[in-house]
């Protein structure tokens, strides 16, 4: 009778264990529908044990495969170099017999020159960020935080200087010409040129440097943020006078 039950509680706790599956599929670009063509892991967790599977994905077909014991819940974080990150989770059913299963997924890739930010950042002939700026700036910096080898522009118009106000009308009497010695009317000096207005270049670097402070705790900011000129602007311009660019896609290990 006691070996009878050994076998029942045996059987029993057999059937209680959840079979291995096999996940299998796609991680393609939701942009083109294609493969990425650059490097890609998963990194898969399970949410009750917390162990990590870290799961390379093919980069000319994007394809992946790993075994993971059903009846779980899976975090699923996909990273690169060429990708927004990506977190999203997958529940696995209890199953007692291994079986394949299929899920495809897509993830954002990273587009050279594309708008993080576009606004109107600085009064004119000011160095004071905006408060919408500052928004801004921390949206972008919560993206480089999160996609560690992500790259961006900063883009700063190059105001022109300020014109100076015309000087006031200054009437006079009106005088007869003046003639020379041998009689020739002398014609009266025309007025001076309007001062030239150029690109402010002490404005513009000291928005730069305005800038600057609040990407100081990004990683790597040195190799993942370039700063330039955008386009000229007259000073009292109402257009964007600063953008956040997506910058060359490349892992920050090629440098």
């Amino acid at each position: 009778m006691k070996h009878t039950l050994l076998i029942v509680l045996a059987v029993l706790q057999m059937a209680a264990q959840n079979a291995l599956v096999n996940i299998k599929g796609t991680v393609l670009d939701e942009r083109t529908g294609k493969p990425l063509n650059h490097e890609m892991d998963m990194v898969i967790t399970s949410e009750k044990t917390g162990k990590k599977f870290v799961v390379r994905v093919n980069s000319a077909t994007g394809e992946y495969l790993q075994p993971l014991e059903s009846g779980q819940r899976y975090s699923i974080m996909f990273s690169s170099y060429a990708i927004y990150r990506k977190t999203t989770t997958l529940e696995l059913p209890p199953m007692q017999k291994f079986k394949e299963l299929t899920f495809n997924f897509t993830v954002r890739s990273l587009k050279e020159g594309e708008p993080l930010a576009e606004i109107r950042a600085f009064p004119p002939g000011s160095t004071e960020l905006s408060t919408d700026a500052r928004a801004a700036i921390d949206r972008v910096r919560d993206l480089l935080k999160e996609n560690r080898q992500m790259r961006i522009v900063v883009e700063v118009a190059r105001e022109l200087t300020q014109p100076p106000p015309p000087p006031p009308p200054v009437t006079k009497k009106k005088m007869a010409p003046k003639k020379s010695k041998k009689g020739a009317q002398i014609q009266p000096e025309p007025p001076p040129p309007p001062p030239a207005v150029g690109i402010n270049d002490s404005l513009y670097a000291a928005r730069i440097a305005a800038i600057k402070p609040l990407f100081a705790d990004i990683r790597d900011a040195e190799i993942r943020l370039q700063y330039r000129g955008g386009h000229e602007q007259p000073y009292a311009s109402i257009e964007p006078n600063l953008r956040i660019l997506t910058g060359p896609v490349k892992s920050i290990f090629d440098e």
